[in-house]
């Protein structure tokens, strides 16, 4: 089912956003053009992935570095300290749906 998430427009300016959506975290990225959502905790220990830094099509969580597919969900990097690798699962995204210049998300 598509929920409402926020205006296009908002999103453009903040370019990254988290939203809650029946009750779930999720992160709200606009790149390239396209809107790209994804569960916002990371799932090595729950960190807001919302407060990592983007790089490239992957989002970074700020606590151990593990890196996700924007698009995909899939591990690019797991987490780490120092060199030692820690369990990093995929993610959860989310289909986005653009209508009338309002971001939707199905959940």
């Amino acid at each position: 089912m598509l929920h409402y998430a926020i205006d296009l427009a908002d999103l453009k300016k903040e370019f990254k956003k988290k939203v809650m959506i029946d009750g779930k975290p999720i992160m709200l990225l606009y790149l390239a053009d396209k809107v790209y959502a994804l569960h916002d905790k990371c799932t090595h220990m729950g960190a807001s992935l919302s407060k990592g830094s983007i790089e490239g099509e992957a989002v970074k969580c700020r606590i151990h570095g593990a890196k996700f597919d924007v698009k995909t969900g899939e591990v690019v990097e797991k987490a780490h300290v120092g060199f030692i690798k820690m369990p990093t699962k995929k993610t959860v995204t989310f289909k986005t749906e653009i209508k009338e210049d309002k971001v939707f998300v199905e959940v």
